[in-house]
């Protein structure tokens, strides 16, 4: 059986052990990475929040939006309902 080969991830510099025969990853030891500043992290956290606000504003829309087209059928289906004298189908009818 050939030794594992070892490679240097181009993106995160990680050393990864490679099988040859099969080609997966064994291990992988991944560097530490620097400390990150906290205004930096806090700047983030803000900016995704108000990305987050947008899209949970845009689905209340699409929400509200869907209620209100959900409502027009049902009475659309009630007005039929009402003219219709047939009788509604039997559910073991078919069996």
């Amino acid at each position: 059986m050939p030794e594992a080969l070892d490679i240097v991830c181009p993106c995160c510099e990680a050393l990864l052990k490679i099988d040859p025969e099969t080609g997966s990853v064994v291990w992988a030891d991944r560097k530490k990475r620097k400390p990150k500043n906290f205004d930096d992290l806090v700047t983030r956290v803000q900016s995704n929040k108000s990305v987050l606000d947008e899209k949970f504003a845009r689905s209340v829309r699409q929400t509200k939006h869907s209620a209100e087209i959900l409502d027009k059928k049902f009475e659309e289906a009630r007005k039929r309902a009402e003219t219709d004298d047939s009788r509604p189908p039997h559910p073991f009818e078919n069996e």
